[in-house]
């Protein structure tokens, strides 16, 4: 295979740089990994050592989409890709330029502003290192989450407590025990902040000492308090970490924070800053403080440098964390983002349809085990059933139909028992919830998945044959939502699957469109499938553990998708799947119990769910929404129903932590 013949082009363009930074050695490693990891999906296009830097401009945006025309995706990792191609994948690392434009040059800064937001718009996806920046780039650039993967940087076998410190030391001339500091000296790296420290670290026979271009831009009037190396050869940065007592990253902003875990796997205590995508990238490995608080930075300094359990547990946490980072795992990672953009350039649901999944090995045993959670709803839950039999009976394998009865009191158990003999029937003597029933049905059932419908639904005959089919597209599918419809208004959507915004709000995806007849056809990803409506790999319920019961009822959907996206698996929105919703029918719209039961399941699946740095950067944001939520219900609605269910959460706080 030629490189014109590829499926996929890598832009390494970047790694023609001769200095190496974040973004030269994230091209550098995938540029390297992706082909060995597949030969016959990937090839590299660089330019020429001449054009690696300004002239590389033209190279990446006119001479490298014309070599690559016969190219199904062009993959961009160094933020930058060709504005006239619509077939990329890029790496946007963070936002810095756009949030912060007087860090930078006027340059720089205005063509940032003005070429991100293209590429992000015209990129088949995006790609972000972390969940702070994939919320980032969300809102700074107007993007839907769910076109944004996230896939975190590496750490290669390099950096290890036994890699040579000694001949880079006496290189150097370090004499004195030092602090590192990584990066290029630009304003966001907030060296001055150092000032501090690096007086009371010499107090102590300690030297700063910083390694890193410094061609970028400082804050007026600032130099950097410390021993500046400058640029270093990448040979040397090895024995230049394992020769530190600690390092020290006290940035105002970073999408990643690459540095902290090279130090990390060198065996080396970190200190880094509270803000961003650093708490996500350190976990519980390293001390994070205020960069803008110099005393508290050297306090954290000469704690890891001084204080020996201290620098004991660090060390031994950080190489615990780094063991979790590798660059075959990204270059895996990456490659899954990419079969999935593959895949949706081909009909996948119509061709099945006509294809048996397996035709050579007949599938056994029950496919499709189908639960309907049912309380005092008799007249619904009848007409359900009835489309339910249509619906499975356009599955050519076996089923089985299973109606879990919340306690009623109107005649639903003996309703079904007389008219639906087929039907298991498991009668509950009290109403267990939403998420209690799904657990019983699933107590009984023996299907490979596990549909579950609201009794308020309509389904339609060939819905559950095609969620079961988008369901068996790749095996890390989890979950499989139906298009939901509003049953009075029969061409407005109800819900297309989960969505999840940097609130931490998961919220029904297109909820009161138009539905669009020429839209998307084929299933494509989303966060996560409502319960009303969707299909279950029972597999993955077994390994996150199912709904949570203790939510009763609203957000159960949520949290479970939620924690299936943390282990790993993939939910897939199935347009072709239609189901028609009579909204809110059982839990009355908006009544005090349900505005309590939302609250409160909303502050736990923050509790369950959230991450540390996404509670630190939104936190005060999802504070000023409920806050203004809780206003407007009191004052419109008259109920403290939202308050009082937030303030349970919150109490139970710590229990779901």
């Amino acid at each position: 295979m030629t490189r014109r013949e590829a499926p996929v082009i890598i832009d390494a363009r970047a790694a023609a740089r001769r200095e190496i930074g974040g973004v030269e050695r994230v091209t550098m490693e995938m540029a390297a990994r992706l082909p060995r990891l597949r030969p016959d999906r990937y090839a590299v296009m660089q330019p020429p050592g001449a054009f690696a830097y300004r002239a590389g401009h033209l190279w990446e945006q006119a001479l490298l989409p014309a070599a690559a025309r016969q190219a199904r995706v062009i993959y961009c990792p160094a933020n930058l890709a060709p504005a006239v191609s619509s077939r990329t994948v890029v790496v946007i690392n963070d936002l810095a330029a756009l949030r912060h434009p007087s860090w930078y040059s006027p340059v720089y800064a205005s063509y940032q502003q003005q070429i991100l937001p293209l590429l992000a718009r015209r990129a088949r996806l995006v790609i972000a290192p972390s969940e702070f920046s994939r919320l980032e780039l969300a809102e700074g650039l107007g993007l839907n989450p769910e076109r944004i993967a996230v896939v975190p940087h590496g750490v290669d076998g390099r950096f290890s407590p036994s890699a040579d410190s000694e001949v880079v030391r006496r290189a150097y001339g370090l004499e004195r025990p030092y602090v590192l500091v990584v990066g290029t000296r630009i304003a966001r790296k907030n060296l001055a902040s150092l000032a501090t420290a690096r007086a009371r670290l010499r107090e102590h026979g300690l030297e700063l000492v910083s390694v890193g271009s410094g061609r970028a831009y400082m804050r007026p009037g600032e130099a950097p308090p410390m021993r500046a190396l400058g640029y270093v050869d990448d040979k040397d940065l090895p024995g230049l970490y394992a020769g530190a007592l600690a390092l020290t990253m006290p940035s105002l902003y970073e999408g990643f924070g690459l540095p902290v875990l090279e130090a990390m796997a060198s065996g080396v205590p970190v200190v880094a800053a509270n803000r961003t995508a650093l708490p996500e990238t350190c976990g519980d490995a390293a001390l994070l403080v205020d960069p803008d608080d110099g005393e508290a930075l050297a306090d954290a300094l000469l704690k890891v440098t001084g204080d020996e359990p201290v620098r004991e547990r660090l060390i031994e946490r950080g190489l615990q964390r780094s063991a979790l980072f590798s660059w075959d795992r990204s270059a895996r990672l990456t490659d899954e983002v990419i079969s999935q953009v593959l895949e949706q350039d081909e009909p996948i649901v119509p061709r099945l349809r006509s294809t048996p999944a397996n035709p050579a090995t007949p599938r056994t045993g029950v496919a499709v085990s189908t639960i309907i959670v049912n309380h005092e709803r008799r007249d619904l839950l009848q007409i359900c059933l009835e489309s339910l039999e249509r619906a499975l009976g356009a599955v050519d394998e076996n089923t089985e139909l299973i109606v879990v009865d919340n306690g009623s009191r109107d005649g639903s158990a003996e309703l079904v028992r007389e008219r639906f003999p087929a039907v298991k029937v498991v009668a509950l003597d009290r109403n267990e919830g939403f998420a209690g029933g799904v657990s019983r049905g699933i107590d009984k059932a023996q299907g490979e998945w596990i549909a579950v419908f609201n009794n308020d639904t309509t389904i339609e005959p060939d819905a559950v044959a095609v969620m079961l089919e988008a369901g068996r597209l790749h095996p890390r599918v989890g979950a499989v939502a139906a298009q939901m419809r509003f049953a009075d208004r029969r061409d407005v959507l109800n819900s297309a699957g989960l969505e999840l915004d940097r609130l931490g709000i998961a919220a029904d995806r297109l909820v009161g469109k138009r539905v669009d007849n020429h839209g998307p056809r084929m299933p494509y990803e989303v966060f996560g499938a409502t319960g009303g409506a969707a299909i279950f790999r029972r597999d993955m319920l077994k390994q996150v553990g199912g709904f949570d019961e203790s939510y009763f009822a609203f957000f159960e959907d949520a949290d479970l998708a939620w924690r299936a996206h943390s282990h790993g698996w993939r939910a897939l929105y199935a347009p072709e799947a239609v189901v028609y919703h009579h909204h809110s029918a059982t839990a009355q719209h908006g009544s005090p119990a349900k505005l309590y039961l939302v609250g409160r399941n909303r502050v736990r699946t923050l509790a369950k769910n959230a991450t540390a740095g996404m509670l630190l950067v939104n936190g005060p944001w999802m504070l000023a929404y409920d806050a203004a939520y809780v206003a407007f219900a009191s004052v419109s609605g008259r109920t403290l129903a939202p308050l009082r269910g937030r303030l349970r959460g919150l109490r139970d706080w710590r229990t779901y932590r």
